[in-house]
């Protein structure tokens, strides 16, 4: 039986730009949901978001072997980019306090390679006498497979447990990071969209 030739199309650079921009956009206007109208279920989307513009990989084989490709939609549109790093990380202690650092990264030091970047801690904890750190890759990947972003686990182990209950707060955190390292002003970027909302109302009223 002959197999029948299937047509492949290749998406062009400007096509990716489009889809990158759409993809911060969704997450501007989520970040702007949650923070400003208290609509805490877009915490789900910021994860989906930040997943497929940060953490995406797609497998395949090569002689046999299954390999790990970095499919992050930032990478396809700048092959090296650069995020600023860690400032300080969130900490439970033994006796189960949480220590929530004011800002999250450091935008007065040089922006650092995306992959080590994923891979620092920004969660600590010691409970059970067992030290538990979770990188920012783990974070997003365990906020998308266990709490929402695309999956939702009934049963959640400890490291899920802790990303569970403390996602409302980092997702946002590491979603301005993001928005500062590649030279996007948030706020100004909210307002418009804001302005943008209101007038949409309006027009739809004017219609009625």
């Amino acid at each position: 039986m002959e197999k029948k030739n299937r047509l492949v199309f290749t998406r062009s650079n400007a096509g990716t730009k489009r889809k990158f921009d759409e993809a911060i956009t969704i997450l501007e206007y989520s970040v702007m949901l949650v923070e400003l109208f208290d609509l805490k279920e877009f915490n789900n989307v910021i994860a989906g978001q930040l997943r497929l513009i940060l953490c995406e990989n797609k497998y395949t084989r090569i002689k046999r072997e299954k390999v790990t490709i970095d499919n992050s939609l930032i990478k396809k549109i700048n092959p090296n980019p650069k995020l600023y790093p860690v400032k300080d990380f969130i900490e439970i202690s033994k006796e189960g306090n949480t220590k929530i650092p004011e800002e999250l990264f450091d935008y007065t030091k040089p922006r650092i390679d995306l992959n080590i970047w994923r891979n620092q801690v920004i969660y600590k904890s010691s409970l059970g006498g067992i030290l538990q750190e979770i990188t920012i890759l783990d974070f997003i990947k365990e906020s998308v497979q266990k709490s929402g972003g695309a999956h939702v686990e009934s049963s959640l182990p400890e490291k899920s447990f802790m990303v569970d209950e403390h996602a409302e707060s980092i997702l946002r955190c590491i979603a301005r990071g993001l928005f500062r390292s590649i030279g996007r002003n948030f706020e100004e970027h909210s307002s418009m969209n804001l302005t943008h909302i209101i007038k949409k109302i309006e027009q739809s009223k004017a219609s009625e």
